[in-house]
């Protein structure tokens, strides 16, 4: 699997950054160099309990790019806050990133759920990881 030399440039120097003796957890300016990265199907994990055994950072990424099959019957605002769902925000914070009332997110939300026939957010996200 080939992951984005950007990606790849932001894990560096994000990793280079933690060291071994970095206060746990790690300070949020350690990490900016891959926020500008982030992007949904893109997980990446630093396992620093891992890494002070082996004496290097362990980190893993997966890149499974965008749920797109999953997200194929939804209307384009649907797949705007699945997308959202999927990255682990909240119905308020939807509401706050696309500009729209709380109320309408959750409409949003329930026809989501209801055109994919999913029970649950969790369902969601499970069925976007696979």
């Amino acid at each position: 699997m080939a992951i984005d030399e950007t990606v790849l440039g932001a894990l560096k120097e994000a990793v280079t950054a933690i060291d071994r003796d970095a206060p746990r957890p790690v300070p949020v300016t350690l990490l900016e160099p891959l926020i500008g990265v982030a992007r949904p199907g893109l997980h990446l994990h630093l396992d620093l309990d891992a890494s002070a055994t082996i004496g290097a950072p362990l980190v893993t990424v997966m890149d499974r790019g965008q749920p797109a099959d999953l997200l194929k019957p939804l209307t384009k605002r649907q797949r705007q806050v699945a997308e959202l769902i999927i990255e682990g925000l909240s119905n308020r914070d939807i509401a706050d990133r696309l500009g729209i009332s709380l109320g309408t997110v959750k409409d949003h939300v329930h026809a989501v759920l209801d055109r994919l026939n999913l029970p649950s957010r969790t369902a969601l996200i499970a069925a976007a990881r696979r």
